[in-house]
């Protein structure tokens, strides 16, 4: 209850008030018939943050030994991370490292050929870390959606069967988790329900049991418990145990049944918004907030720019994309006087995630070094803040500790030491890292090694 309060803020205006039914919904995702209204939903079973469980609280806690294993998935922290040596030195630290990857990348290796072992930090005779080299399937080997910036989800088909033995993230973790299960089955040990009482019951296929990409997804978008009628908008959760979904943005992807997210309809055969070509979160709206693309009254604010707009004589909103706001409100609704949630949404209030249905030029609560933008110098700057006294953002989180040095900014003692700015950029000619694209004997032809630019004036 205490959870959902905080979520939904009690009071406030706008759909986090339907905290409740997103909650409920999710945790019988995780554990199905497993989550009841007499062990709250499950809610216990949820891990609990003690502190700071960020990247690099993570490595630090791995020198010291506090971590026992870790996984990377399409990271490379070798060599890819802030600070690579405090990085290879937490991972040399580790019982287990399980690498998941196309190629045996830097962090996979980094036990017999990193920098630290020329300097004797890490012996490779010694090194204690056991690192497991899992072969991931490329995107063109496996199926499902994938989400870009834009919010869309589109349906990636398998193009070809992978490799050796090349596996997907989806039938990776299936197993482990099939096999984990396995193992611990008959425990009578509390610490093992949350594994055990899991929803782990998906249909696999093909020779190597690939759990099937579209149940995933019929379960992210959600159902009711008793019918499997896959749920059609995230306003049709309950908080009462009788629906779930994996994710509540995300419902609607599998509305009617359909992969919604497969749709490829060609632009000259819809309108120039494509609402049919993949699918939005949520709702499959296209712009978010779109009810302030019309004025207080319902109105265009340019007609060359409608976009959506009230319909007095429907009675409802229209227009080219999917209304983000309730469709039969009209503009002139007013809440009653104690009203919360949806119902306090006037019918101008677009913004209908937020607490009190405006938009904001400034945070009016929550943030910490706010309301307003202002200038602070970078943690390790060799400048003083030219603005202000204040030098660096008074929120930042430093650690300090002799594996992991910072430049002094001045007037700390040996900010004249190495008073320079170094930026560090990525390649057109590589894909971040490199993991990938280093291996392409074009591309490693072009750019074959690190390098570092230095002006003439300061190479002198």
């Amino acid at each position: 209850h205490d959870w959902v309060g905080s979520v939904s803020k009690p009071g406030a205006k706008g759909f986090w008030s339907n905290a409740g039914a997103y909650a409920i919904s999710l945790l019988k995702a995780y554990w199905g018939e497993n989550a009841t209204p007499e062990n709250d939903y499950a809610f216990d079973y949820l891990p609990r943050l003690t502190g700071d469980h960020g990247t690099y609280r993570t490595v630090l806690d791995m020198i010291d030994g506090k971590v026992k294993g870790y996984f990377l998935l399409g990271q490379n922290p070798a060599v890819g991370s802030a600070h690579g040596r405090a990085q290879r030195l937490g991972m040399a630290n580790l019982d287990w490292l399980v690498v998941r990857d196309l190629y045996e990348i830097e962090s996979a290796t980094f036990w017999r050929d990193s920098p630290e072992v020329a300097t004797g930090e890490i012996v490779p005779e010694e090194c204690r870390t056991e690192v497991f080299l899992m072969p991931a399937a490329a995107h063109v080997e496996k199926e499902g959606t994938f989400t870009q910036t834009q919010r869309m989800l589109q349906w990636r088909e398998k193009a070809v069967e992978p490799a050796g033995d090349r596996r997907s993230e989806l039938w990776f973790f299936y197993h482990l988790g099939r096999i984990i299960r396995e193992k611990l089955a008959g425990s009578t040990e509390q610490r093992d329900r949350p594994v055990l009482d899991l929803a782990w019951a998906y249909p696999t296929h093909g020779e190597h049991d690939e759990p099937s990409a579209e149940a995933v997804l019929k379960e992210i978008n959600g159902y009711e418990v008793a019918t499997g009628r896959p749920l059609s908008s995230f306003t049709e959760m309950k908080d009462d145990g009788s629906t779930l979904g994996g994710c509540w943005i995300y419902t609607g992807v599998y509305a009617d049944g359909v992969n919604q997210a497969a749709r490829r309809k060609p632009g000259s055969e819809q309108s120039w918004v494509a609402p049919e070509w993949g699918w939005v979160w949520p709702s499959n709206r296209r712009i978010l907030y779109n009810r302030a693309s019309a004025d207080p009254e319902g109105r265009p604010w340019s007609e060359r720019k409608a976009y959506v707009w009230w319909d007095e004589e429907a009675g409802e909103w229209t227009g080219h994309d999917i209304p983000d706001f309730e469709k039969t409100k009209a503009p002139s609704y007013r809440p009653p006087a104690g009203a919360d949630g949806i119902d306090a949404l006037a019918g101008d209030d677009p913004f209908i995630m937020q607490g009190d249905g405006k938009g904001a030029l400034f945070v009016p609560q929550g943030l910490i070094d706010g309301p307003m933008p202002a200038h602070y110098e970078p943690v390790e700057s060799p400048f003083r803040n030219p603005l202000y006294g204040q030098q660096a953002n008074p929120t930042r989180v430093e650690y300090h500790r002799e594996e992991n040095p910072l430049n002094p900014s001045p007037p700390q003692d040996g900010s004249d030491v190495f008073p320079y700015v170094f930026t560090t950029s990525r390649l057109t000619e590589h894909h971040t890292a490199g993991g990938m694209s280093r291996f392409q004997e074009y591309l490693a032809e072009l750019q074959p090694a690190m390098f570092v630019e230095v002006s003439p004036e300061l190479a002198a």
